[in-house]
């Protein structure tokens, strides 16, 4: 009896020890299922987190891209009618057609100090004959009688068909130019030329929290020789703008900019860009007109780059 109990025991402990270990394996199998699930979970919430960080990311940069245009057209609009009031103005044309240099000077310069005060406005304006020479340069008395139709095809488009044109153009500089024809019993007199610089939308966009850029491809450097010294990006575009944030800059410095279409955006150094292209009346790129937000953008692969043809119209940016 005794050894019939003690073998029931032994029979019994040994039960139990395998029940005791088949817990710890399922014990140990959900452990490593629940950390597994945990982990996946993680990584859904962050990678849809750093969805909407991209979402937000690519929202203010098409924001700022929309604002950005939208104010440029202004600025196209307003120089614009700067020049046909001017090419309109009655003591400008007297002036004018009696060949009185320093009399048409000094009317330009009062009208143009004038609404500088009014508007904030800095615009400088160019006079040119009926040969297309220079007349008068608003900034510069002295300068006249150069020849600009060799390298100024707005001018001669104006000349040709006798309509107004404002645009961005390839100068000396890189700047908003708007030009209307000077007519007389119908026939081409000559032309007067309103230039406005990007100061202005550079101060509006920096109130606005953006960084602003102007890239010109460097190929057009031959013709604007007064950006020679210019910082240049990847030896391939150079810096308009004299005023720049130096630290959005830096890191602009650092991205490839071989990918660029005519409309985009891209992160970098915890900044992120958005950019569109700079075309003349031609239709030609001329380069890119650019804009930075500082939002210690991570790295996201889904808007790491991104370009689109667009089409441009007074509307704004419009995505194809």
């Amino acid at each position: 009896m005794v050894l019939c109990k003690n073998r029931n025991n032994k029979i019994g402990g040994h039960s139990v020890g395998i029940f005791d270990n088949i817990i710890s394996k399922i014990d140990k199998i959900v452990l490593i299922f629940a950390l597994i699930v945990l982990t996946i979970s993680f990584y859904f919430v962050y990678t849809l987190n750093r969805s909407y960080e991209g979402s937000d990311i690519v929202h203010s940069l098409e924001n700022a891209l929309l604002l950005t245009r939208n104010m440029l057209d202004e600025e196209q609009q307003h120089a614009l009618s700067l020049s046909l009031l001017l090419s309109e103005d009655k003591s400008f044309l007297k002036a004018f057609y009696n060949k009185n240099r320093k009399k048409t000077f000094d009317i330009i310069y009062q009208k143009l100090l004038s609404l500088k005060k009014l508007q904030k406005y800095t615009f400088e304006v160019q006079v040119h004959d009926k040969n297309l020479h220079t007349y008068l340069r608003s900034w510069d008395f002295s300068i006249k009688d150069v020849p600009l139709a060799s390298f100024r095809r707005g001018l001669v488009l104006v000349k040709k068909y006798k309509k107004p044109l404002v645009s961005i153009e390839v100068g000396k500089r890189l700047n908003i130019k708007a030009i209307s024809p000077i007519i007389k019993d119908g026939v081409f007199q000559g032309s007067i030329e309103v230039i406005e610089g990007f100061s202005h939308l550079h101060k509006k966009l920096s109130e606005q929290g953006y960084s602003f850029f102007i890239l010109l491809d460097k190929k057009y450097l031959p013709i604007a020789t007064t950006l020679k010294k210019q910082p240049l990006l990847h030896n391939k575009f150079v810096l308009v703008n004299k005023i720049y944030d130096k630290i959005s800059f830096d890191n602009l410095k650092n991205a490839s900019l071989d990918k660029l279409g005519s409309y985009g955006y891209f992160t970098i150094g915890g900044y992120a860009f958005g950019y569109f292209d700079i075309k003349n009346f031609n239709n030609e790129r001329l380069g890119y007109c650019m804009v930075a937000l500082q939002k210690d953008v991570p790295d996201i692969d889904s808007i790491s780059f991104h370009s689109n043809l667009v089409e441009q119209n007074s509307s704004g940016v419009i995505i194809r």
